[in-house]
This record gives structure tokens, C-alpha cells and sequence, in this order.
């Protein structure tokens, strides 16, 4: 008999099922078009990991999953990538279903964090402070001929250590080879990131001239003249005069 799971795609793993004998589900972390991310424990050793499992459907060949950990592994040294460890089959409902297993990180979604607010939104000192590490990976990435493709608020998952933040971008998307167009994608998402966290639409017109001079107004065309590589919004964040925000 097939379960009602396998009849929609989805796995909807319970807490205590054990996968491939050695690994126990703990929570539903998300989910995105090529699969389900749940947190699990190692029954060995009893460390936290991350399982990434792949729709079979949206991974035929293996390919999804093949493209996805090479991505990992090639920005093993970004620090705003989680490190990939190894993978995995499993047979869920009678299907083969390849797994990705990596480090565990404990943060917040971005998107919750800025919901916790008033307003539900960040100033412009504490957002300025969040996109500076997602910038500087993003630069990282770029140099390796490598992008992010669905940077938005559900894909950042952070932790924050005073002033600082601890980010890590998470869910990349396959969209083929890196091109001058996909870093440009990266660098307008990220734009469009930091006018939603400071409030969107609606604040806009009161947001301080630093945060209007980074979102110019949205229009694609000028985030780019200004901002044509993260590296040029990475310097810009580094030295505009602070009277600005405050």
C-alpha cells in the first residue's frame, strides 16, 4: 500500500524514525523545491547533523544532489556555507532516496529573527551588520565562480554574538553554470534583502541616506552601476561616514 507521503512527494519524517539505521529524525528543519531538510542525531556518537533529502523526482540520476554537495565542497572554506560531510541512500516507501548529511548549525531563520521585532523590522545599524558577512561570502563565492541563486529572508539562518553576526546562507539553487548574470542576481537579492529587514515599502521614505544609497529605490539598473561585484558593496559598507545612521 502506498503511504499518503509517497502519493505527494513528501517525506514528512517523524521525530524518532531512524534513517539508514544510524542517523534519528529530531525535527523538520524546511523544505524547497528539491526536497526536506530535518535535523537528526547520530545514534553512534550522538552529534546533530543536518539531512538533506532529495525528491526523487527532482533528482534524477542523482543529479541535484551530485551538483549540490560539489557546490558545498567547493566553498568548504566560505564561512557562510554550512560544511557538507558525506551521503546517503535510504529507502523511504519503497523508494530510493539520496540524503546529504551536514554540520548541525543552531540559529534562527532570518525571517523569524526580524519577526521578533518591533515593527518587524531591524534599524539600519543592525541590518547594515547583518548583510556585511553575507557580502563578504558572497564575494567569496563570486572569486570561485560560484553563486547562491534564491537568496532571500527563509534562506538565512544566523546566530547573533553582540554587534556581530554569525550567518550562514543555506538552500542553494542550481539555475547552471556561474555567469556574470548570476553574480548579479546574487548581489540585487541581497539588496532586496536588506530593504525587507529595514521594513520594506513602508519605511522606506524615513530609512537614513546610507540604507536609499545601497537600495536605490529597488531599480536593478542602479543597485548594478553602483554595486557591479560584491566586493564594491563590501568596501562601501566598510568606509561610509557612520553620522549617516545615526
Amino acid at each position: 500500500m502506498i503511504s499518503p507521503a509517497a502519493r505527494t512527494g513528501r517525506f514528512d519524517l517523524r521525530p524518532g524514525q531512524v534513517l539508514a539505521g544510524k542517523y534519528v529524525v529530531e525535527a523538520y528543519l524546511g523544505g524547497g523545491l528539491e526536497g526536506e531538510v530535518y535535523r537528526v542525531r547520530e545514534t553512534r556518537t550522538q552529534v546533530r547533523r543536518a539531512a538533506k533529502l532529495f525528491y526523487p523526482h527532482e533528482n534524477p540520476r542523482d543529479t541535484a544532489a551530485r551538483l549540490y554537495a560539489r557546490k558545498l565542497d567547493r566553498l568548504r572554506d566560505c564561512p557562510i556555507v554550512i560544511q557538507y560531510h558525506h551521503a546517503e541512500t535510504l529507502v523511504l516507501d519503497g523508494r530510493r532516496v539520496t540524503c546529504l548529511i551536514s554540520e548541525y548549525v543552531d540559529g534562527v531563520i532570518l525571517a523569524d529573527f526580524v519577526a521578533a521585532h518591533a515593527g518587524r523590522r531591524l534599524r539600519p545599524f543592525e541590518a547594515l551588520h547583518l548583510i556585511y558577512p553575507i557580502v563578504c561570502g558572497l564575494e567569496q563565492m563570486h572569486a570561485r565562480k560560484e553563486y547562491h541563486g534564491d537568496l532571500h529572508e527563509h534562506n538565512v539562518l544566523l546566530r547573533q554574538r553582540g554587534i556581530f553576526f554569525d550567518v550562514k546562507c543555506v538552500d542553494f539553487y542550481n539555475l547552471g553554470r556561474y555567469s556574470g548574470r548570476r553574480r548579479q542576481d546574487d548581489i540585487v537579492d541581497l539588496v532586496r534583502l536588506l530593504y525587507w529587514t529595514v521594513g520594506g515599502r513602508r519605511w522606506y521614505a524615513r530609512q537614513p541616506a546610507v540604507i536609499k544609497g545601497i537600495c536605490r529605490g529597488l531599480r536593478r539598473d542602479l543597485i548594478l552601476e553602483r554595486f557591479p561585484r560584491a566586493g564594491r558593496l563590501r568596501t562601501y559598507l566598510e568606509s561610509f561616514p557612520w553620522p549617516e545612521v545615526l
